[in-house]
């Protein structure tokens, strides 16, 4: 459907700096006669009525796609306007998809009807590969904004791919350096029996022997549906472990949870954070789950109480128009629609190969609103990025402040700051990596 199909924010007297700043800068670019004809972003968001197989499960799902779809509105709101005043014919164009197949098929047919120089979805690993095939087979950019697969960062790998979304070894060495420096340093894994899960269990294994000296594995297991949860507890605790880390869905973590709960298990507990898993709606069944394990820190993208860089503008107009706290899905499709506009705009041309280059490019410096202008890492097209750690509250019912920031890594705010330098402090490095861009 056509942006204007998309619910509309309220247009104030006063819109954000950023925008009225473009509009300044750019009105000698626009009356040259730049982005002509019609500019089209498409975006394909996961249904809204997707089935799991679990009522937890399609609750969660529900989450995302609800913030998903929130974020394309707000993005085809605030740079319609912009665009409008500058005489440009730009829209945003949606469309609900799931799986590869179904992925695949919205990417072409958003790509034959509407001609649209970029594509933003992929909010799983299966449906970010197949977009990431769909979009070096036609050459038009695909912003990946769900799936953390390392595998997309490595072997599967498309120089017309760039990720917003942090990668698994991004979460995971973040997760390393706030939970060692905090003192836990011995750590238990449970994990799905899955390549994804059995990948990142090897990466956090990789990044404690080479960078914390003194933090190890004391124990790991598969947990299956039959999985014993009472006698998984009881291995966790004479283990001596201070930190149990699930690497599983998040429907799995939240089973889980009640199951060590239960079971005595006084260790702190984190998780991987899936897309689901970094809701607010994941926040309340955890805490619901286990009301002691499940009141712990979880990793994000981004925080909805973040204060600072320009956040605050950022949550409170997604707050004040929506009702709701910005959960980290509508903040990364937001950003993917704002990247490829921008790179449209600043490179002065809609044409793909143009938009594939200039986001690869050195001059690509963009504002997601985390203190520091970012860039794509030019061996795998991930985003230079911060990632933020949040408490889930055990009592507070509003939404809002249901989970609150605590941390930030890396901590950009250092004095003498080499941006690029201190944002590739997580993450795999051009030598770790096998992308062949």
């Amino acid at each position: 459907m056509l942006r204007e199909d998309l619910p509309m924010m309220k247009r104030s007297k006063t819109w954000p700096l950023a925008f009225l700043v473009l509009a300044l800068t750019s009105m000698v670019a626009s009356a040259q006669g730049f982005l002509e004809g019609e500019v089209r972003i498409g975006v394909i968001l996961p249904p809204a009525q997707a089935t799991t197989g679990s009522p937890v499960g399609d609750e969660l799902a529900a989450a995302v796609a609800r913030a998903a779809s929130q974020g394309a509105a707000m993005a085809a709101d605030e740079f319609s306007f912009n665009a409008e005043m500058l005489g440009i014919d730009f829209a945003l164009v949606t469309t609900e998809a799931a799986g590869a197949e179904g992925v695949a098929q919205a990417a072409a047919g958003l790509l034959a009807e509407h001609g649209v120089f970029g594509v933003v979805g992929g909010f799983d690993a299966e449906e970010a590969t197949a977009l990431a095939a769909w979009s070096a087979e036609t050459g038009v950019p695909f912003i990946n904004v769900g799936s953390s697969s390392d595998e997309l960062r490595n072997g599967l790998c498309q120089p017309t791919m760039f990720h917003v979304e942090p990668s698994a070894a991004m979460y995971l060495d973040a997760m390393a350096g706030w939970y060692v420096r905090s003192g836990l340093r011995n750590w238990y894994f449970v994990r799905g029996s899955d390549g994804e899960s059995t990948a990142q269990w090897q990466r956090v294994l990789d990044g404690l022997r080479e960078r914390h000296f003194g933090a190890r594995s004391v124990g790991d297991a598969v947990v299956e549906s039959d999985t014993d949860l009472a006698a998984l507890a009881g291995n966790i605790e004479r283990a001596g472990a201070d930190l149990v880390v699930l690497l599983l869905p998040a429907v799995e973590q939240l089973r889980v949870l009640t199951g060590l709960e239960a079971g005595g298990v006084d260790a702190m507990v984190t998780g991987f954070p899936y897309p689901e898993a970094e809701t607010r709606t994941f926040y309340a069944a955890s805490r619901a789950a286990a009301p002691q394990l499940g009141t712990g820190h979880r990793i994000s993208s981004w925080e909805a109480t973040l204060d600072a860089y320009g956040a605050r503008e950022l949550n409170a107009r997604y707050r004040a128009t929506y009702g709701e706290p910005m959960d980290a899905s509508a903040w990364a499709v937001y950003q993917g629609v704002k990247m490829l506009y921008d790179s449209a705009f600043f490179g002065g041309s809609h044409d793909p190969a143009d938009v594939v280059a200039y986001l690869g490019s050195d001059q690509a410096v963009f504002d997601v609103w985390k203190g520091i202008g970012t860039t794509f890492r030019p061996w795998d097209g991930q985003l230079r990025q911060s990632l933020y750690l949040a408490k889930i509250d055990a009592s507070i019912e509003d939404r809002f402040t249901l989970a609150s920031l605590v941390g930030e890594l890396p901590a950009i705010y250092m004095p003498g700051t080499e941006p690029v330098e201190r944002l590739d402090q997580i993450g795999d490095m051009a030598a770790a990596s096998t992308c062949r861009r």
